[in-house]
């Protein structure tokens, strides 16, 4: 039986993110426009349903038979962002399952912020891709009011057509965190900067922030960033972070 729970959450994230993060199509276009995205919806729930939770929050590891579906977290939400941008890619859907069948997570907890993110961010993903693994995912604990801002930036954006240019330009910005300067920086990838202001002052992020912080908790990081793999914490090196992996699929026998 199929997860309507999963089809609400996608379908929701799609309608509520295109409505504010992209541009008005022409009134010809519409309807041709509304069809792909159903069809999108409805490959996405087939992916998504009965799914357990990605984010490795007590004992719900990858690939533990114990329910439920756990979309409330960064890693959640980065999982919904993978499906619907893979498929609107046109990557098949075997493929992306096959994506998210791996055993690897790889966390990065640190804000959008923090002057230290690009290059950590950059070589936990060259490492990954390297290792043929797409679970890379960024946990931003919303420290500051300005981190708190760009969270909010990165969600307004989050599953539109750009969203994943957006979260890495604003990973790679180095400040200012005004206001009319994150509206400058998102309004190049499509982000209409009427719609987005309004996003930013409604958009709550307070369960995501809470559950991202209490992640970082969980596994004993108060310093940022750390990168984490399978919720262990691993120095941010090149080496250190492939033997985390090499050592997972190994004993995972992949």
């Amino acid at each position: 039986m199929k997860s309507y729970s999963v089809y609400f959450i996608a379908s929701a994230f799609v309608l509520c993110v295109l409505t504010i993060s992209t541009p008005v199509f022409q009134v010809s276009r519409a309807e041709t426009i509304n069809t792909d995205q159903d069809k999108i919806i409805e490959k996405a729930n087939e992916i998504l349903a009965d799914r357990h939770c990605p984010c490795q929050c007590g004992n719900y590891l990858p690939g533990n038979p114990t329910l439920p579906a756990c979309f409330g977290c960064s890693v959640g939400k980065t999982e919904i962002t993978y499906v619907l941008e893979s498929l609107e890619a046109g990557k098949e859907a075997k493929d992306i399952i096959m994506d998210l069948s791996s055993p690897v997570i790889v966390d990065v907890f640190s804000d959008y912020t923090n002057e230290y993110l690009p290059g950590i961010w950059q070589l936990a993903k060259k490492v990954s891709k390297e290792l043929h693994q797409k679970r890379v995912v960024l946990r931003a604990p919303g420290l500051t009011l300005e981190a708190q801002r760009a969270i909010s930036f990165a969600e307004c954006a989050r599953l539109g057509e750009n969203f994943s240019m957006v979260r890495e330009s604003l990973i790679n910005h180095q400040g200012p965190w005004d206001l009319n300067t994150l509206f400058r920086l998102t309004e190049q990838f499509g982000l209409v900067s009427e719609q987005t202001r309004t996003c930013v002052d409604r958009i709550d992020i307070d369960e995501q922030i809470a559950k991202d912080q209490q992640h970082a908790r969980e596994r004993g990081i108060n310093v940022f960033p750390t990168t984490t793999v399978n919720r262990l914490k691993v120095p941010s090196t090149e080496q250190a972070i492939r033997k985390a992996i090499e050592k997972v699929l190994h004993e995972s026998g992949v």
